[in-house]
């Protein structure tokens, strides 16, 4: 369900191009309205339409037909946004945009609740910005801007902010209801309520409580849950004075689905660079998982029992998904002086927490090859090999197989009844995180109204302070499971001649490692900003200019326990009540990495400074309905500091040899060069622009390998196997990423055919990514493996959407039917530029009835034409092989088919 909530915007007018309101749907049609105004991006209300920057909104009356189930299908709405659906179910998705390099989540793309985060890092592991979005009855718009001005003023807009509107109170009592059912068992309520308290102080509260099976049913209740919100707000008599209050509570649960195993016929050959191999779904194969449809997570492989940092054990409970409970506190102040003086206040804080609990899928194994190893993978012996070697040979003397059964048919040592295990299993890797966070932030700006006669001027100065801590555990396992729907799990026992169990299972619960790795971390972060914006009007309001420039600095505390670096320990835990050696022990218990590497003390500073320079021509028009046609340019160069991918679950890093920290520069910069024109007039209303990017990441580190040209003891570090006490060498380099491209709004309403509309839009890219040196990212066979200086294609971006979203609205009844084909284009499946995932085209339809002016039904079916393609995933290579040949890999597959119906009463 890559863009749902695009494919739904078939039956709304034009409000990408320039958000023009809906009436019911029967009701005649309206001119473009070129007098919308937004409210992000820029510091004072704002038509649409002299923008200085791209802009699109999301209505309410969009949002109504739209139903989307997630942030990323709502934010597939928008022009240069590349969400990958609901894929990964309603959160924790990936949101890319125009081409910058991310491996998911929201890194360039904070999201903004009424124009403040509601945590500031948008993209924190195992706490996605989404967990804190979730579009109800009570957002009432959504606007997103791209480059210019954002990156002044938000933190982090490196590639654009997106901001959610909350519905307040008026001075009329008012009301609504929303009740979905879908296909996937979905139920779910919205519910609101507004109105006055007194002459002064209005009111609204609302929210929504859901439960599902999920869009990938894994035999239970994998979605429950909602929010509650409400704030009360304070006009003074004379209009000068605003306070708003507002308070949100979040306890939601929502599944999160990973890849999917696949196979490819032993007769393909695995992807280079120059001929890459086509992750085809009329060529690969399931290997029991419908790609639509299907999950490896199941009741049975929904609990695990893992061990944290103290060596604990504790279970892991995916049922609990992704599971956010925060408290969210706001206040707005507006006071507005006289002599064009105003003062803005807005502070928000959030507390709580967010549970992550969900499988990750390696490509699938072979069972035999688990056994008695890959003969691909020299020195790899399997469980054979482990059993028969120290310390464990003395407990397998009179073993003469290692055997593989479904763990729900072992009763006893007596392993005769058991059932044995298919010939292919799904490799799972089990995860727990959980983090605890919290946010205080404030934005202060001052502004002034300054008119010279020629020109005016609002001229804005702005600090913003955020403080914000994140305290994060996760581990990492390793279990086996059949690949079926109600997947079970898989036991590896020795056995004797007569099928008996010889000394301790192999696996424990379908676990070989309870622990492989993990992440610890305390950290508290600080960062200030100082901005300017002036918008500027000249020609009688002709020409619009905004100019402004943002400071920013970021200081940074924290302890890290990373068991990649700086290690973990390799615990026993075997229990005190279990005989070693015994058939009631277990190797699993053996060797098991403790994630609780030695504590690694950071304390850092950076530093960021970008402005943006962007003008507006109205070239006709000005009058409400006569419509408009205005020419926009701007330049800008943003930047983005450091997150928590960089210097907690990434770095700072410490030189091997040295112990000295070798992380380099983490700012990231960009230039965006953008321009283009809209027009709107009673019947059609189009945008085009083109943008050219030049983005420059932050500084990477590549693999600590052996010093090869250094020996020890006379012996060279370059022989096989290398001599103990070699030094080490790493590497750094950057990612530069140059992209241009056109976007191309368009909506059609043919005075000819008054209930007909066409819209939809068109996207152009060419991203190109380079390394700037060549660097060493691993030794083969006692020589370097060097990447060359060379450019490819950044993962998972097409170079080509399309959006055609026709809808028909009858004249003698109140009736709506809409459709959309959505063209999403080929990409690479990783930055190797070696698997191609195919273009699709997804085609929805749907209906809605108005039953009354208060009363609304819908019908919608989401990819109706069952497309299927990937939007994540690994390569093909040689040494991912099953015993029959066959290449095997994961990928997380589209949704398939499947419905909606919504009822809306207002009142």
């Amino acid at each position: 369900m890559l863009a749902v909530s695009t494919l739904l915007a078939a039956t709304v007018l034009p409000t990408l191009a320039y958000g023009q309101e809906t009436s019911q749907p029967a009701a005649a049609p309206a001119e473009a309205d070129t007098t919308e105004v937004i409210v992000t991006g820029v510091t004072m209300k704002t038509k649409k339409v002299q923008s200085t920057i791209s802009t699109s909104t999301i209505t309410e009356k969009d949002m109504q037909i739209l139903a989307a189930s997630g942030t990323a299908q709502l934010l597939a709405n928008i022009p240069g946004f590349l969400p990958e659906g609901g894929t990964a179910g309603e959160t924790h998705n990936n949101v890319q945009v125009r081409g910058l390099p991310q491996a998911g989540g929201y890194r360039y793309v904070p999201n903004l609740i009424d124009g403040l985060p509601a945590y500031e890092e948008p993209e924190a592991p195992f706490m996605n910005n989404d967990v804190f979005i979730k579009p109800d009855i009570m957002t009432v718009r959504v606007e997103a801007v791209k480059g210019g001005p954002g990156g002044i003023l938000y933190s982090n807009a490196l590639g654009a902010a997106v901001n959610y509107i909350t519905r307040t109170g008026t001075d009329e009592f008012e009301g609504g209801y929303k009740l979905e059912l879908g296909s996937d068992d979905r139920v779910r309520n919205d519910l609101f309520v507004s109105g006055p308290l007194t002459k002064n102080l209005t009111f609204a509260v609302g929210g929504f409580y859901r439960t599902s099976n999920g869009v990938r049913d894994p035999g239970f209740t994998a979605n429950a849950g909602g929010q509650i919100r409400g704030n009360l707000k304070y006009t003074s008599d004379d209009g000068s004075l605003t306070v708003l209050l507002m308070g949100q509570h979040i306890d939601d649960r929502t599944a999160f689905y990973q890849n999917v195993p696949y196979a490819v016929p032993a007769t393909a050959t695995p992807g280079t660079t120059a001929a890459p191999f086509t992750v085809d779904t009329d060529l690969i194969q399931n290997l029991g998982l419908d790609f639509g449809t299907g999950t490896p997570v199941s009741n049975q492989t929904s609990f695990y029992q893992l061990y944290d940092a103290s060596g604990k054990q504790f279970t892991l409970d995916i049922k609990d998904g992704i599971h956010p409970k925060f408290d969210i506190f706001t206040a707005e102040v507006e006071k507005v002086f006289g002599n064009g003086w105003k003062f803005n206040a807005n502070i928000r804080s959030t507390e709580g927490s967010n549970g992550f609990s969900a499988m990750f899928q390696d490509p699938p194994v072979d069972t035999s090859y688990l056994i008695n190893g890959n003969p691909r993978n020299s020195g790899d012996t399997g469980f054979n090999g482990l059993i028969h070697s120290a310390p464990y040979a003395p407990w397998y003397q009179n073993a003469v197989a290692v055997k593989a059964y479904y763990t729900d048919s072992v009763t006893g040592t007596d392993l005769t009844t058991a059932k044995a295990a298919p010939a292919y299993l799904a490799n799972n890797v089990p995860v727990r995180g959980f983090v605890e966070a919290t946010t205080l932030v404030s934005d202060l700006r001052l502004a002034k109204n300054l008119d010279l006669g020629w020109s005016s001027h609002d001229l804005t100065f702005g600090v913003y302070n955020s403080h914000y801590t994140y305290d994060v555990f996760s581990v990492f396992a390793r279990a086996y499971s059949t690949i079926e729907d109600s997947s079970r799990k898989v036991d590896f026992y020795a056995v004797d001649a007569n099928g008996q169990q010889v000394g301790p299972s192999i696996t424990k619960d379908s676990i070989v490692s309870p622990a492989l790795f993990g992440l610890g971390a305390t950290s508290s972060e600080q960062t200030k900003a100082l901005y300017f914006l002036d918008h500027l009007t000249l020609l009688d309001d002709r020409l619009n200019i905004d100019a402004g420039v943002r400071w920013q600095e970021l200081v940074i505390n924290r302890v890290t326990t990373n068991s990649f670096n700086p290690g973990n320990t390799s615990a026993n835990v075997t229990p005190n009540n279990v005989t070693v050696g015994s058939t009631n022990d277990s190797l699993a218990y053996k060797n098991v990495a403790i994630p609780n590497g030695a504590p690694q003390y950071d304390h850092q500073k950076y530093q960021g400074t970008g402005w943006s320079l962007g003008a507006n021509y109205r070239l006709s028009g000005g009058k409400s309905g006569e419509g408009d046609t205005a020419i926009y340019a701007t330049i800008a160069k943003s930047f983005r500091l450091p997150g928590f991918e960089d210097y907690i679950f990434g770095g700072p890093a410490t030189n091997a040899s040295t112990g000295a920290v070798a992380q380099g520069n983490l700012v990231e910069h960009i230039m965006q060069y953008e321009g283009g024109i809209r027009f709107a007039n009673n019947q059609f209303a189009i945008s085009l622009s083109g943008f050219y990017i030049d983005f420059e990441a932050k500084e990477i580190l590549g693999s600590t390998l052996v010093d090869l040209s250094a020996s020890v003891g006379g012996t060279p570090c370059s022989t096989v196997p290398t001599p103990a006490n070699c030094p080490v060498v790493r590497d750094s380099y950057h990612n530069k990423l140059e992209n241009k491209g056109v976007e191309f709004e368009y909506y059609y309403h043919p005075d000819y055919l008054p209930g007909l509309k066409i819209q939809g839009s068109i996207v152009l890219q060419d991203p190109k990514i380079s390394n700037d040196v060549a660097y060493r990212d691993g030794i083969i066979n006692g020589s370097y493996h060097t990447v060359a200086v060379g450019s490819y294609v950044p993962q998972r971006q097409p170079k080509t959407v399309v959006n055609f979203r026709p809808s028909y609205t009858f004249t003698s009844i109140p009736l709506t039917i809409y459709g959309q084909a959505y063209y999403y284009g080929e990409r690479f499946a990783g930055n190797d530029d070696t698997a191609i995932y195919p273009a699709y085209t997804q085609v929805n339809a749907g209906a809605l009835w108005s039953v009354t002016d208060r009363l609304d039904l819908q019908l919608h079916i989401d990819n109706l034409n069952d497309a299927s393609s990937f939007t994540e995933g690994g390569s093909i290579n040689a040494n991912t092989t099953m015993s029959d040949g066959r290449y095997v890999g994961v990928a997380r597959p589209l949704i398939g088919r499947s419905w909606k119906v919504v009822t809306s009463y207002r009142f």
